[in-house]
């Protein structure tokens, strides 16, 4: 009778297993110590068992779940596959007579299923778990298939990546690299191609692209964050990264039919793999340099010199990498064609820039348009402040004062993280009728733009600025079943309301103050309040903001006999210790004039360089000891005599 070949060589199999067995017995017993045994011992605990939170199985150490799920599945690729990276054992493990494309899908099918294994029996034992105890009240069924699912994807994909890097490279050393690179490469290409063009394009929005980046272009950072109760996995990206997998299945598939198996030694064994490198390492360090140099400096020269110093260290390491040595001078004709290319980039990047900088869409071609000092372009609750909306314009008065002060914008000089004037963060979005967005972001000076600074106040003292950005206009009143308020910066004092007309009307006080408030006149109050606004609507807590000079609230306090108690007067304060500029000389102050008319001229902070810093002591209430400033000019004569000496 004719012999049969098998197509499964229980040799190979056997090799892998007891190569890198112990390491899928590792990740059950992890993974058994995470879940089941840490719902068990929790469950085990009576007093605590209240304390249990219900539902995703991701609550149970999230972060040390993520950590294994991507280095498990590349500690097993690289030993399995470490046979490529030593001659004597590739040249005898490929004499023998089995197939590339066989060895390749039983290493590839003994790595996935020692992966399973670990994550699918945890799974079993969670489900019965959920069955047969009392602790099924904490989780169903559907939270342990999600789970199931979630853990197998990452781990595939990650093992998927690891084989593919393992077909590229002959040294153990940079398969780990080469693999990590990989998987966080177009995040990381993404994030510094962002904030490059930041520092090129005036007004490019950086954090608005680079949270998209960092968060979906990189399973590493993209599951990350959805290792969490309530993680919210977008189709569209789980997609996108299943043709990836895909992609690198059949890559390493066709690399590995094509590899020479004597490159057991080279960081890249493919040689129209190495100029992708080369040039890879050169443009991403080029990047890192440029955008160094410009936190460091704002100075386009020095961006420039951080380009040329990044990109010449970046060639000399991929250089020394490839050719293990550090003689790498003689190849310094491929430096001078990345050199040639990215001054043509330079020169296309500058013919552009205008028509970028001064793009503004006309106003009947805007459907609506956001206006707000952050990036955070959503309506999703998670991501704002509470009770605070997203502000749209839609009125065409409104969207042409916007337009206005984003003309004005962009012919204000930019300014750097150490300017101490009038700073605004202005970020706009533009809806537009046929569907697309223009997203601009701006930092700028009000004190050198009277224009400017008009146009802000406007957009500021409008209505639906103040009712967006204030949480007292976006919760009912009804909804509130208590109100703290608490004084601020001199005397801890609080006070609790919890009757409901009082609580009406002095929301109804709040409200009316902001209304009334001229964003012009900025306000030097140091005795100021906070208002805690507690619901049963949800777990968050809703605040607002207010000082003497607002009337109305102020009016209604007193009305209600608690004023007095929240206001610091100078009867209240037993003395002041005052300090000079320098901090080289302290008086304590116990005269009650003196004291009044402290009180009645102290700010936050003061800019004047002489202006001395206050401390309060109280004899009625408990000191907060915050310090605060008074300038020089309003301290009385006798004072200064006594600090000058």
């Amino acid at each position: 009778m004719p012999s049969k070949t098998s197509l499964i060589k229980k040799q190979i199999i056997l090799h892998d297993v007891r190569q890198v067995g112990w390491l899928s017995v590792l990740y059950f017993l992890a993974l058994l110590l995470i879940l089941p045994i840490q719902i068990i011992i929790q469950y085990s605990d009576l007093p605590n068992r209240e304390y249990m939170e219900k539902g995703d199985l991701f609550l149970y150490i999230p972060d040390v779940q993520w950590l294994l799920s991507i280095t498990v599945p590349v500690l097993l690729g690289i030993l399995l596959l470490r046979y490529l990276h030593k001659k004597q054992v590739s040249d005898f493990i490929h004499s023998m007579p089995i197939k590339r494309t066989s060895l390749y899908h039983h290493h590839l099918v003994v790595g996935l299923i020692l992966l399973f294994i670990p994550i699918v029996l945890n799974a079993l034992i969670l489900i019965g778990l959920q069955a047969f105890t009392g602790i099924g009240d904490y989780f169903n069924g559907m939270h342990v298939l999600s789970w199931l699912g979630i853990m197998l994807f990452l781990n595939t994909f990650m093992l998927l990546a690891t084989v593919f890097t393992g077909m590229i490279t002959g040294m153990f050393s940079m398969h780990f690299v080469l693999t990590y690179i990989l998987v966080l490469l177009p995040a990381g290409l993404a994030l510094l191609l962002i904030a490059n063009m930041s520092i090129l394009f005036v007004g490019y929005p950086m954090d608005y692209y680079a949270d998209m980046a960092i968060f979906k272009f990189s399973p590493i950072s993209y599951f990350f964050v959805n290792f969490a109760p309530g993680s919210d996995f977008s189709w569209i990206v789980m997609s996108a990264y299943a043709a990836a997998g895909l992609l690198l299945y059949l890559a390493a598939f066709w690399l590995y039919a094509h590899r020479q198996m004597e490159a057991t030694s080279q960081a890249i064994v493919f040689p129209f793999l190495r100029p992708v490198f080369q040039y890879g390492v050169t443009f991403s360090f080029m990047m890192a340099g440029g955008y160094y140099f410009h936190i460091a400096s704002s100075s386009f020269a020095w961006v420039i010199f951080g380009y040329v110093a990044g990109s010449l260290i970046g060639f000399i390491i991929a250089e020394a990498i490839l050719n293990k040595t550090w003689r790498v001078y003689s190849n310094y004709k491929s430096y001078l064609i990345f050199a040639i290319s990215l001054a043509v980039v330079l020169i296309a990047v500058n013919l552009v820039k205008e028509n970028y900088e001064n793009k503004i869409p006309s106003a009947d071609n805007i459907e609506r348009v956001y206006f707000g000092d952050t990036y955070t372009y959503t309506e999703d609750r998670e991501y704002l402040q509470p009770g605070i909306k997203p502000l749209y314009f839609t009125d065409k008065q409104d969207i042409e004062l916007v337009r206005d002060l984003h003309e004005q914008a962009i012919d204000t000089p930019r300014v750097d993280d150490w300017y101490e004037g009038n700073l605004r963060s202005t970020f706009v979005v533009y809806e537009l009728k046929n569907g697309k967005k223009i997203a601009r972001s701006y930092t700028y000076s009000l004190d050198d733009n009277p224009e400017l600074k008009s146009l802000q106040h406007k957009i500021e003292g409008s209505k639906a600025y103040k009712y967006a950005n204030n949480a007292v206009f976006n919760i009912e009143s009804d909804e509130i079943y208590a109100v703290d308020v608490q004084s601020n910066n001199i005397k801890q004092s609080s006070t609790r309301i919890s009757d409901p007309e009082l609580i009406h009307a002095l929301i109804e006080a709040i409200k009316k103050d902001i209304e009334l408030k001229d964003p012009q006149a900025y306000s030097e109050e140091a005795l100021t309040y906070s208002v805690d606004l507690m619901t049963n609507k949800d777990q968050d807590y809703y605040y607002a903001n207010f000082d003497d000079s607002d009337k109305n609230t102020i009016k209604v306090l007193q009305d209600a006999g608690l004023y007095d108690d929240l206001k610091v007067y100078s009867e209240d304060i037993s003395s002041i210790d005052l300090e000079d500029s320098e901090r080289n000389n302290t008086v304590t102050i116990e005269d009650e004039d003196v004291i009044k008319q402290i009180l009645d001229h102290i700010t936050y902070y003061s800019e004047e360089e002489d202006s001395a810093f206050v401390t309060f002591n109280l004899n009625r209430g408990q000191s907060m000891q915050d310090e605060l400033s008074i300038e020089y000019d309003d301290l009385p004569e006798s004072i200064k005599n006594q600090l000058e000496e």
